[in-house]
């Protein structure tokens, strides 16, 4: 007999019991569809994780919380009084090696970052020199009182020499008021004063101005605490006798005149590890539109490359690959190029050292432009990308800025940042919290992974639970059937091999007619399976933005922000693995019945004979 016409008679005898073999088919249908609908969810999980870990970079932000608080007063003469207000008081500054501990296992980070200022002349900050002449909109002034009088409400005074800035001209009356000095000193109509001043806005008359300690400097050192000056904070100014510029006297002036001008020509230069460290980038606020970012060997090594803005490349004409000076001459370790250099004005440092003579460049390289970025910078916040900022490797400042720092300051959300693996938080936290330090506050912002996370390893939960309950059940059906249709049929495999057939003709009898109904069930239930789990899968891929904020030892602030329409992830294919299902239940289902046809073809056909047939 024929193979053909083997399987046709298996598939006959198999009809003579179609009540069980409809019951088969669709127990089998359910069976598989459920163990595809397992396996997809498992795969479509797997997919998305590794897009996920692709796309979402979790970030944690450090800000060492102050010691305690301390009430300060400001004198206003406006009031007449004191103003009071609260200030940060810091025992000491924690350094960001506190966040260096065993089991912190950063893919990032931790880093501080440093705003140096690059002294450029060659270039202009701000379109133009109003917005940035040194120390606020100011002047340096010779100028007398039109009567003796102390300043301690707006008085007159006449202006006798113009040293620096442009508005008003020599011969012109101002209204001058020592606003914030408790005990001004009295000033004599017949004598001539050199003064720093500058406007001050909302004031009575928009030419009143206050004097400004402008020859006292903010030098401070490593400790955060401003170097021995021996200007006094009050000093405001200095009168102007017939041998005063040439004696040592007006040196700190005469050192004034020379960097009133470089607030226009200070460009913030931000050193780090990983742009991505730094939230504007991080936040898509700014992005590289031209270029590249730097490469890891570039920053381990510390190479001589920057980033630019394409509005500051535009306006010199600098392209990729070009070189540009970056002559490093102020540090401020507190305070984000964000927070400090805005669009309408800012980097208001005082640059005379405590010696009161200019700083002095301490590095200045060559630094090859490898990307261009543009976006949203120079809105004067913490987390935002300051004017016109340059960013170059942490490793590429290779001198000490010790004598060249102008601001020391705490750990802040602006500076200070560390990436860790997706997922890790409460695992980082609970290290973290074992370390005892109790003054410092982590931000985390993973752009809504961990919510993300949840909903998938609660897909994964059930996948596991599908597969479990849709293998066991394949088995069973399969278990179950094989018994009706191989084990019970005994009697006809006697007959067939007493009829003369052979082993392998007897094995294809028994086995074509189930095998086709297994064929059947195992594509229709896994492409039903795979169907579901398509219309399952489209709301796994939402996106929202998060942070949570963790304290010493518990979370204190959670709160979730919806940021603008985050781009959804492709779906992962439902049917990917449908043959592969297809596969698994087609060699469970050959091996339990080739089992069964082996045991009835183990026994000679005789001893068969008083089996019962179904």
């Amino acid at each position: 007999m024929t193979g053909t016409r083997i399987i046709k008679n298996s598939i006959r005898q198999l009809w003579r019991m179609k009540g069980k073999a409809v019951l088969f088919f669709l127990l089998l249908l359910l069976a598989s569809g459920l163990f595809s609908l397992g396996r997809s969810f498992w795969s479509i999980n797997q997919e998305k994780t590794k897009a996920y870990e692709n796309s979402f970079t979790t970030i944690g932000v450090v800000e060492q919380k102050p010691d305690t608080v301390r009430e300060r007063k400001s004198w206003d003469a406006g009031i007449q009084d004191y103003r009071l207000y609260v200030g940060s008081v810091y025992s000491s500054y924690l350094p960001v090696s506190v966040l260096d501990f065993e089991g912190a296992d950063y893919l990032s980070g931790p880093e501080k970052r440093v705003c140096y200022g690059a002294y450029m002349p060659e270039y202009e900050m701000h379109a133009t020199r109003e917005l940035a002449t040194g120390l606020r909109y100011g002047f340096i002034i010779e100028a007398s009182p039109v009567e003796d009088a102390v300043p301690d409400h707006p008085i007159t005074i006449r202006v006798s020499k113009i040293w620096k800035g442009a508005g008003i001209r020599e011969g012109d009356t101002i209204r001058l008021c020592d606003h914030y000095n408790p005990a001004p000193k009295m000033l004599y109509k017949d004598k001539t004063y050199v003064m720093a001043v500058y406007d001050v806005p909302g004031h009575e008359s928009d030419l009143e101005f206050n004097p400004d300690p402008a020859i006292r400097s903010t030098q401070v050192g490593p400790d955060g605490k401003y170097l021995p000056d021996e200007v006094d904070e009050d000093y405001f100014y200095e009168e102007v006798t017939d041998d005063f510029w040439e004696s040592e006297r007006s040196r700190r002036w005469r050192n004034l005149m020379k960097v009133w001008d470089y607030g226009n020509h200070i460009f913030p230069v931000t050193g780090t590890s990983d742009i991505h460290l730094m939230m504007p980038f991080y936040n898509n606020e700014v992005a590289i539109t031209s270029g590249r970012d730097f490469t890891e060997e570039e920053y381990e090594n510390g190479e001589k490359v920057c980033i630019i803005s394409e509005y500051f490349a535009g306006k010199y004409g600098f392209k990729l690959g070009d070189q540009i000076e970056l002559p490093l001459l102020i540090a401020d370790h507190y305070r984000s190029a964000g927070r400090m250099y805005g669009t309408s004005g800012g980097g208001a440092y005082n640059y005379l050292n405590a010696k009161g003579e200019p700083y002095e460049v301490f590095e200045d390289s060559l630094y090859t432009i490898t990307g261009m970025y543009s976006g949203k910078f120079g809105l004067l916040t913490e987390l935002g990308m300051g004017y016109n900022e340059i960013v170059i490797p942490a490793n590429s400042v290779k001198n000490s800025d010790e004598d060249n720092m102008v601001d020391m300051g705490p750990m802040n959300s602006g500076t200070t940042s560390f990436q860790i693996e997706n997922g890790t938080i409460e695992e980082y936290m609970e290290k973290w919290n074992r370390q005892g330090i109790d003054n410092v506050e982590i931000t985390f912002y993973d752009k809504g992974y961990t919510e993300l996370e949840a909903n998938i390893n609660h897909m994964s939960q059930i996948s596991r639970i599908l597969i479990l309950a849709g293998a066991a059940m394949v088995l069973m059906v399969l278990g179950y059937f094989s018994w009706i249709f191989i084990l019970r049929q005994r009697e006809r495999t006697a007959i067939e091999r007493s009829l003369g057939f052979r082993k392998s003709q007897s094995f294809l009898s028994l086995f074509s007619g189930i095998f086709l109904l297994m064929v059947l069930g195992s594509f229709g239930g896994c492409a039903g399976g795979g169907l579901l789990s398509e219309a399952v899968a489209g709301d796994m891929g939402q996106t929202v933005y998060y942070d949570t904020t963790f304290g010493n030892s518990a979370p204190v602030t959670t709160k979730t922000v919806i940021g603008e329409n985050a781009e959804a992830l492709d779906a992962a294919v439902p049917f990917q693995d449908m043959f592969l299902n297809v596969g698994i239940i087609l060699a469970a289902g050959s091996a339990i019945a080739g089992t069964g046809i082996y045991m009835n073809l183990k026994q000679e056909p005789m001893k068969m004979f008083g089996s019962r047939k179904e």
